[in-house]
């Protein structure tokens, strides 16, 4: 059977979903409706609708088109009997099976990495898409975990898979953009940084879990905030003007560090985390996740030129929606604040969606998208 690349369809989804379900969930706070994005419904949409399909497009790669329809679709009733009726067995479950079956095809495919950082990748994956189930259990039986807990636990995690993934991207792109102005950049991948994120940010998690450590878990978060900045600068991206996409991995990269040292206060300080929570959901997840799908379409279209103003408008707009939601947080106006952020947000994401259907240069999108739905 034909495969099909995953992302074809996980990435228009994805950035759709995205643009439809942050202003639904403004939306939501007035009228009560959609009941799903209620409370802390927009955070679950947002971990494992959106971040979840992020996931699946990247790390499937080629599939055939049985399964992708599958996963497809059972994401997408995931999607629409969570907003509908969130309090709905069916509804609560399906995300975890949709989480589970992910797991099933992308863990592993880690197995075989030789260096143990690497490795690592595998039962991180593992876990985040353990993560659904849990958040579920923890509604229904009463753990022990307060909902706060996870919630810190589960951005250092994603914080974790960004670092990781992020940093492969920008490492070696701006290697290869720096050597045609013939500049060598001194080991591109960092590897010592690299291991001591993949060692501080999961003890950061661990610490947040057990109660009486809860507290010192704001040592190894600010920890490695000050590697990310590190690493970071040592990129010389700057040097890059004519790479839109890097500039945009990049900016999600420097949002990733600031949420970070933000959350080590926060940690430090028994402080909420909903204010610096959004600079990681909103800024370092959307401008990471915006550059690597702009990243995906210039590979597929090699000879189009990059749209280097659409690129920097979708960046620009997903920072100016990560301001306003944090501004919102203690604003006296914030719900003016809050759909102006949602606006800017819809906005980066439907030209961001728009730019992965239209491709002028591969009239067989449209193909693979009636093959696969």
């Amino acid at each position: 059977m034909k495969k099909v690349n995953a992302q074809k369809l996980f990435f228009p989804a994805a950035s759709i979903y995205a643009a439809m379900a942050v202003l639904l969930s403004v939306f939501a706070l007035h009228a009560g409706w959609p009941r799903g994005l209620i409370a802390t419904g927009h955070g679950h949409e947002m971990f494992f609708g959106f971040t979840l399909a992020l996931i699946a497009g990247y790390n499937l790669g080629k599939i055939t088109q049985r399964l992708l329809l599958a996963l497809f679709v059972l994401w997408l009733a995931a999607r629409i009997s969570y907003l509908l009726a969130p309090s709905h067995l069916i509804s609560q479950w399906l995300s975890p099976l949709f989480a589970l079956f992910l797991a099933w095809h992308i863990v592993p495919r880690f197995f075989a990495a030789k260096k143990w950082r690497n490795k690592v990748i595998s039962p991180l994956l593992l876990i985040i898409c353990l993560l659904p189930a849990l958040w579920l259990l923890q509604q229904q039986m009463s753990l022990t975990i307060e909902h706060r807990q996870l919630v810190s636990a589960t951005l250092l995690l994603l914080i974790l898979l960004m670092a990781f993934f992020g940093g492969r991207m920008i490492a070696p792109t701006t290697a290869g953009e720096l050597q045609k102005q013939g500049i060598r950049l001194q080991t591109p991948v960092q590897p010592r940084l690299e291991a001591l994120i993949l060692l501080l940010l999961p003890l950061g998690a661990l610490s947040i879990l057990v109660p009486s450590t809860k507290q010192l878990a704001g040592v190894p978060t600010f920890l490695a905030a000050c590697v990310l900045m590190v690493r970071l600068v040592r990129w010389q991206v700057w040097r890059c003007p004519n790479r839109p996409d890097l500039f945009g991995l990049a900016v999600g990269y420097l949002w990733l560090a600031l949420g970070t040292s933000g959350l080590s206060l926060a940690f430090w300080f028994k402080l909420p985390v909903d204010t610096i929570l959004h600079m990681i959901t909103v800024g370092a997840i959307g401008c990471l996740s915006a550059s690597l799908m702009l990243k995906s379409r210039f590979k597929r279209s090699s000879t189009e030129p990059r749209p280097m103003v659409a690129s920097l408008s979708i960046i620009s707009l997903i920072s100016l929606a990560t301001i306003l939601r944090v501004i919102a947080t203690a604003d006296t106006f914030s719900q003016l604040l809050l759909w102006l952020s949602a606006v800017s947000w819809a906005l980066a994401f439907i030209r961001l969606g728009f730019l992965l259907l239209s491709d002028a240069n591969n009239p067989s999108r449209l193909t693979t998208w009636r093959q696969a739905i």
